[in-house]
Order: structure tokens, then C-alpha cells, then sequence
């Protein structure tokens, strides 16, 4: 299931730097969000195939230590990346501004979804209002009150998503450099 769920990411998430980081890599990372208390990965299937998928929740220090915790898996799987200079840079970036922005001082929510995605041949189904909501509801159980959502500037059809969905624009960042994403807050009923 992990592997198929990084296969939707890569194939419908591609202009983002994880897809560059592959199959293995993208598998740990789901699984790990899976695992973990604070995270989670919720999808949709049809048959034995996963069509749809959001993962979100707060923070990702845990899963970078469950991560870790598969280091022969976790080598293996970025042997590539090690290979190539600025795909190494990119990692740090990421890292780097996951510490920042999960700062009590940034005025954003500490909750996020980090990622959704429906297979090419299943959108226009609400899939993904589906699985947002079902995010929204889960946040709403464990008393999150709000979460953000960071999108890069040039995904228009994304941006149209999430206003659709109820976020509202906050601000913006630079997760890595030159590249400029608006960060999204939806604030739930609570």
C-alpha cells in the first residue's frame, strides 16, 4: 500500500522535490506518517489499487525519527540522492524550514496537511473533498482547531482546491530558495 501511495505522489505531485526523491524513499515517509502518533495517512481504494490519499498532522520529527529507525532502508533508498549535490541542499532546505515553521512564533498552526493527491482517472469524483474532509474531521477529534497547508505559487489548480475547501491565504514563505509558496490556514468549526 505504501509503495502505491508514493507512485500516486510522484505521478500526481511531480513539480514538488519530494517526487525526485523516489519510490523507496517516498514509501518509508508514508509509511512512517502512518505509524506515527501525531500523523496520519488516510486513502481511498478501488479494488486492490489506492486512488486517492491525504496525509497530514503535526509536525515531522516523528516521522523523520521512524524514518531513521530503517536506516539500511532509508540509505538504500537516497543512494541516488547522495549522488547528486543539490538534490542533498534541497533535503536540508526541507529540513531546515520544518524546524522554522513549526515555531510557536510564527502565528501559523502547528497541524498541517502535507500532501493529497487522486489518480489522474478518478478525479472530478469528489475523491479529494472526500478525503480533505476526512482530514478536517480527524483534526477536529484530537482538538486541532486549525491547520495550514503550504502550496507552491505556480499550482493555480491547488490554490483553487484549497479556497474551494474553505483555507484562506496567510502568508507566505520560501521553502527553497527563489521558489515561493502562500501558506493556507483552514480554521475548523471547533
Amino acid at each position: 500500500m505504501y509503495r502505491q501511495v508514493a507512485e500516486l505522489h510522484i505521478a500526481n505531485i511531480d513539480q514538488g522535490f519530494l517526487a525526485t526523491l523516489g519510490v523507496g524513499f517516498l514509501s518509508l515517509m508514508y509509511r512512517a506518517i502512518d505509524e506515527a502518533n501525531d500523523t496520519m495517512l488516510l486513502f481511498e481504494e478501488r479494488g486492490d489499487r489506492v486512488i486517492g490519499f491525504v496525509a497530514g498532522g503535526i509536525g515531522m520529527a516523528t516521522i523523520y525519527k521512524r524514518m531513521v529507525h530503517s536506516p539500511f532502508r532509508l540509505g538504500f533508498a537516497l543512494l541516488p540522492v547522495f549522488l547528486r549535490p543539490r538534490s542533498l541542499f534541497r533535503i536540508f532546505e526541507i529540513l531546515r524550514y520544518s524546524r522554522r515553521k513549526g515555531s510557536q512564533n510564527s502565528g501559523l498552526p502547528i497541524a498541517e496537511l502535507m500532501s493529497i493527491a487522486v489518480a489522474r482517472d478518478y478525479r472530478g469524483q469528489q475523491i479529494a473533498e472526500r478525503l480533505y474532509r476526512r482530514l478536517c474531521d480527524h483534526f477536529e477529534t484530537v482538538g486541532v482547531l486549525s491547520f495550514k497547508i503550504t502550496v507552491g505559487n505556480s499550482l493555480e489548480p491547488a490554490h483553487r482546491f484549497y479556497r474551494r475547501m474553505g483555507a484562506e491565504p496567510a502568508g507566505s514563505i520560501e521553502v527553497h530558495r527563489g521558489e515561493q509558496s502562500i501558506v493556507y490556514v483552514h480554521k475548523l468549526r471547533r
